[in-house]
């Protein structure tokens, strides 16, 4: 608010007069005795105790107006007067009392924990909560502010606190928490009566609230509380309209509702809905007019007891209301400015008298200034010029005007870099010419060029071989340029010179460097081409040229897409804009794989291409390079590479690996989208027949034929696959089990009219066929395969040449897929060594002239459940999926290992001076046969039983032959059996495979004789140590006059061709000796003795090595235990 001068006036001579002998100290405006009560006290007690403490409204004052205050310390009890009383009923403190003194003197102190004023209660009431039950801990809240009672603290601290926090109480509190007491509006009023004449130079217009809220006479309490509540005002001013003439309504003043009016109503348990606010207003009112002072409103609260007055106009109505807050602000320091602005007034008139006083001094001290800056200047310019020619990096020379000799000037002055650069001192060089820093190896032009240029006094720049003091050499860089007086006269020659030999030197090993990249891109094997910044071609190597069919003279200047025309191998789609993108996006582009070069004459190369831009030093893109290269043969390759991985060849159809990865998508089809398909699984029957008759050649011409034959009658949009052997596979897509099955019999029909010739042979052949449904219950590819595998070999067993639809509850694909299972057990069995070996022994008969016994090495499968299967649970399934291979070498491999152990440690019991390490190698002269030689010949016989796939297999003697040299056993102890059934089936391989185990020292039983129609017709072709004759014939011997004619012609001819007989099934006395009778040599079965696990741990060796060479029999039986 703005104020006159002679209020500012007014103002200051107050400040000049000691304004705080105007102001009390915070200690003469604390209350000392503020109502307080306990947490637990009930709101209704409080309530009555806060109307109780308030007393009754008087216009007679308890205080004279002269004496507001005085010191409460002074007092001995507290005040009685209204005035106190009605300062002090404006609130309550909740305090807890704690019996812990602070000191020996002090009594208990009490610790402010809330308070609760009338504008709570009146916003309780107004929010119409139940306050029955209540209390005061429940509603009270913490003070907005509190203020500590120091000594730097004054009244002035409470009246900022007020006025920023907005409140009307402040608890002060001492350094340790306890309340002293509450400073309020009213108790500063009453403290403030010294600073009267400040409220005398206020009016009540300056500093009253003219935003009044107002209610007619009918307005009830309650509504009144929410008037206050809802507006946050202490009061609600009771008013009626009246009218005068032509005049608008205007409201005047006929009572006033308070805070402290609300809370005694509450207090007497008024009805406030009920009670209308005529009947409880205070009236009459106490009115101001606007152009009274302040305090004149201060002495009629004082005198009427009250805190807030109306202030009307002049006909009565309603222009504002003043309170004791709004007095106290003239109070606050933010109002006392004003007189500092006198202060500020004053300085600035007697800085203006000053300002002239120094003026005419200024302007005689400006003109000395300036003149002794511009010498400064000129001074500082010198040194400047003579520290930039000292400090100079660059040599400076300065000569005369070439005053002895004009083309030759002499030196007056070189700077430091000079000496650096050439090694001459100054007194050295100084009156000497620039002609003594030439040389040999100067070059002449340039010499000429210096002086001409000095002649005709015209500067000069250019680059020359100069001579140090010490004959060295290095390049210059000269800049010299004539001094000319104010006449235009030249009077001294300036030369600033640069040593550039590093640069020279560089350049010289840039140009080297760039001719050898020039020579490298013209001899490298990749094609490049370089551009400019706007894609235009500035160079191609040899390579391009000859790639593209353009010269670098024809290409130079074109845009790069035009010589370099590239398309998608796939597409034939153009591949643009490769040249932007390195240019304009600052990246390297590689785009191999499958991109075509098209060169000028239309020829197309397999190109490997890749872009990158070239950058300047500072980092701007100045063109781009583009490096490509001739892979025609590569990526042909590739693609013969892929082919080959992916087909058969043979017969040029998609091999086992592709047919499984398109069976996968078709089940993700199958699974994803519903679709249905149909495998074929295909195996010739009768082709073995081919293959061993006509070998391989023939075979393999066979699988030609037959795959063309299926290719012509399968669509292309299906696939025949070969999956390995004469195993073919159809996968036919989108098509039922009844389209597939017709596609299945189509192929069946075409194989049954097909004959293969061969030389001078003609072959029929036939076709089993497994189909199986792919829909979307189909689990897995390896489920398909199985599924087909069964349903071709249930096929099989029906009698070949035939179609088997697969259906789970088969009882065939069930017997498959139960051989299936042990495919997987078998597997498991190799892996984990859960095979067990058995023996039974074989028995030399009483009238035989042959001693010592030997035993048939039997097999056991350990299941994971510990369970033993015998080998007719497992050998049919490990037959038909050729794993008999695998678990005879496992069988041999498992038996020679444990007898090696056997005779190692029998050697060494027997010969302990024998060194183990010697036992290392069999049969000549090692320690080993020299052990069996002294015990004789050897009577034991181990025998171990070959399966079809051993026989067949190409490698299996060199296996063999490993096993020996590995274990060092003697092989004159190992007999190798296989059935007559194999052995003829094989007739050639099993009588090649005979004689070289023979070779090696083994001997060989016919398993089975006799069980053929023609088996004395291979007896001849078959060099075998032993005819085990089949058990059929031993079975019934006794009562069956024909088993006994067989066995006795069997062992008759067996007998003339040196071969021995066992016989096997002896399961009683009676034909032992019936055997015995017809000179049948060995026996073997249940009488003699049962299959028993083989042991061969190292007691049982310590227990039977004294039997060991003399009762064989004796040693087998320990070694079944």
């Amino acid at each position: 608010m703005s104020q006159s001068p002679r209020d500012r006036k007014t103002q200051l001579n107050m400040l000049n007069n000691d304004s705080s002998k105007y102001l009390p100290t915070l200690a003469q405006v604390i209350d000392r005795y503020p109502l307080t009560v306990a947490p637990d006290t009930p709101l209704a007690e409080v309530i009555t105790l806060m109307g109780q403490r308030r007393g009754i409204c008087s216009l007679n004052a308890d205080i004279p107006p002269t004496d507001i205050y005085q010191p409460l310390t002074e007092i001995a009890n507290p005040p009685t007067s209204s005035a106190y009383r009605d300062a002090a009923g404006i609130c309550v403190f909740v305090v807890e009392k704690s019996l812990e003194k602070l000191s020996s003197h002090s009594a208990p102190h009490s610790q402010l924990q809330g308070i609760f004023t009338e504008r709570d209660l009146v916003d309780l009431i107004a929010s119409g909560k139940n306050l029955k039950g209540v209390t005061i801990a429940e509603v009270m809240r913490q003070p907005a502010a509190t203020l500590t009672k120091s000594e730097t603290q004054d009244i002035f601290s409470a009246l900022i606190l007020l006025g920023q926090r907005r409140i009307k109480h402040l608890p002060i509190l001492d350094t340790q928490g306890q309340l002293l007491g509450v400073i309020t509006p009213e108790s500063i009023r009453q403290a403030m009566l010294k600073p009267a004449n400040l409220l005398k130079m206020r009016r009540v217009k300056e500093v009253m609230t003219a935003q009044v809220i107002q209610a007619p006479r009918s307005a009830s309490v309650r509504s009144l509380a929410e008037l206050m509540a809802q507006h946050r005002v202490s009061c609600v001013v009771i008013t009626e309209s009246t009218e005068l003439s032509m005049d608008l309504p205007f409201p005047i003043p006929v009572g006033i509702v308070t805070e402290r009016d609300i809370v005694e109503f509450q207090a007497l348990d008024i009805d406030l809905s009920q009670t209308i606010a005529q009947t409880v207003m205070s009236t009459p009112l106490f009115s101001l007019k606007q152009e009274d002072s302040l305090w004149v409103a201060h002495q009629e609260m004082h005198q009427r007891l009250v805190r807030r007055l109306v202030v009307t106009g002049e006909r009565g109505e309603l222009l504002g209301i003043v309170t004791q807050t709004n007095i106290l602000r003239v109070l606050d320091p933010m109002e006392m400015s004003g007189a500092i602005d006198v202060l500020h007034d004053s300085v600035a008139e007697r800085t203006r008298e000053l300002e002239n006083a120094i003026a005419s001094l200024s302007l005689t001290n400006a003109r000395l200034e300036s003149e002794i800056a511009t010498r400064l200047r000129a001074e500082a310019r010198l040194h400047l010029l003579e520290s930039a020619v000292v400090n100079a990096n660059d040599a400076i020379v300065i000569m005369d005007a070439g005053d002895s000799d004009i083309s030759d000037p002499t030196i007056i002055y070189a700077n430091e870099a000079f000496t650096q650069m050439t090694g001459y001192l100054p007194e050295e060089i100084i009156g000497q010419t620039p002609s003594c820093l030439r040389g040999p190896e100067s070059d002449p032009t340039q010499v000429a060029k210096i002086r001409c240029a000095f002649s005709r006094r015209e500067p000069l720049r250019l680059e020359l071989i100069n001579y140090r003091k010490d004959g060295s050499t290095y390049w210059v860089e000269l800049n010299s340029v004539p001094i000319a007086d104010t006449s235009g006269n030249v009077t001294h020659w300036v030369s600033v010179q640069r040593d550039i030999t590093e640069r020279k030197r560089m350049e010289q090993a840039f140009f080297e460097e760039k001719e050898l990249a020039q020579v490298t891109l013209q001899s490298i094997g990749d094609a490049v081409i370089t551009t400019d910044a706007d894609g235009c071609i500035s160079t191609l190597n040899p390579v391009a040229e000859t790639l593209t069919g353009w010269s670098a003279l024809e290409a130079k200047g074109l845009p790069l897409a035009s010589v370099l025309r590239i398309v998608d191998e796939t597409t034939r789609r153009p591949i643009e804009n490769i040249a932007e993108i390195a240019l304009c996006e600052g990246r390297i582009v590689d785009q191999g794989h499958n991109s075509l070069l098209i060169a000028r004459n239309n020829t197309e190369f397999a190109i490997d291409h890749c872009l990158a831009p070239i950058h300047a030093s500072s980092g701007e893109i100045v063109g781009a390079v583009v490096v490509f290269r001739d892979v025609t043969q590569v990526r042909t390759q590739a693609r013969q590479l892929t082919w080959q991985a992916t087909h058969d060849p043979l017969t040029q159809l998609v091999n086992r690996r592709e047919f499984e990865y398109q069976l996968e998508h078709a089940l993700h089809g199958a699974q994803g989208y519903g679709q249905e398909h149909v495998m074929l699984y295909l195996d010739l029957d009768r082709f073995k027949i081919v293959n061993d008759t006509c070998g391989h050649a023939a075979g393999d011409e066979l699988l030609r034929q037959v795959s063309q034959l299926f290719k012509s009658h399968i669509p292309k949009s299906d696939i025949l696959a070969r999956l390995g052997g004469d195993e073919f596979a159809v996968l036919l897509y989108h098509r039922p089990v009844e389209r597939g099955l017709n596609v299945a019999e189509t192929l069946l029909r075409s194989i049954q009219g097909f004959r293969f010739a061969w030389q001078d042979k003609t072959f029929s052949i036939g076709v089993s066929i497994g189909l199986v449904a792919i829909n979307p219950k189909t689990a897995s590819t390896s489920a398909i395969l199985s599924a087909a595998d069964m349903a071709c070999y249930a096929a099989k067993n029906k009698g070949r040449n035939r179609v088997q639809v697969y259906q789970a509850g088969d009882r065939e694909l069930i017997k498959q897929h139960g051989e299936t299972e042990w495919v997987v057990q078998i597997h498991q069995a190799l892996e984990e060594n859960r095979f067990c070996l058995y023996s039974q022994p074989i028995v030399p008969l009483l009238n035989s002239p042959t001693t010592g016994t030997h035993c048939e090495i039997l097999l056991r499968l350990q299941l994971e459940t510990g369970e033993l299967v015998s080998p007719m649970a497992f050998i049919p399934a490990a037959e038909r999926y050729n794993l008999m291979h695998a678990i005879d070498r496992w069988v041999i491999r498992t038996l020679f290992s444990n007898l090696s152990n056997i005779f190692t440690a029998n050697l060494l019991v027997q010969n302990p001076d024998v060194d183990s390490d010697k036992i290392v190698t069999f049969p000549a002269g090692s320690v080993l046969s020299d052990l069996q030689s002294s015990f004789g010949k050897y009577p034991n016989l181990y025998s171990i039983n070959l399966s079809g796939d051993s026989l067949n297999e190409e490698k299996f003697i060199e296996f063999i032959q490993e096993q020996f040299s590995i274990h060092q056993i003697p092989p004159q102890i190992i007999c190798f059996e296989i059935t007559e059934t194999v052995a003829i089936g094989n007739l050639s391989k099993a009588a090649s495979l005979i004689l070289q185990l023979k070779e090696l020292g083994c001997q060989f039983a016919l398993d089975d004789f006799g069980s053929g129609m023609s088996s004395f017709a291979y007896l001849k072709s078959l060099p075998v140590d032993y005819l085990k004759i089949d058990g059929n014939f031993i079975k019934h011997i006794v009562d069956n006059p024909i088993d006994i004619a067989m066995v006795e012609a069997i062992t008759k001819i067996a007998h003339v061709m040196g071969i021995k007989t066992i016989a096997e099934y002896v399961e009683n006395q009676t034909i032992m000796d019936k055997l015995n009778e017809l000179g049948v040599d060995y026996a073997q079965g249940y009488h003699l003795g049962k299959p028993q696990p083989c042991n061969f741990t190292s007691p049982i060796l310590e227990e039977v090595l004294g039997e060991f060479p003399v009762n064989p029999l004796a040693f087998e039986a320990k070694l079944a235990c």
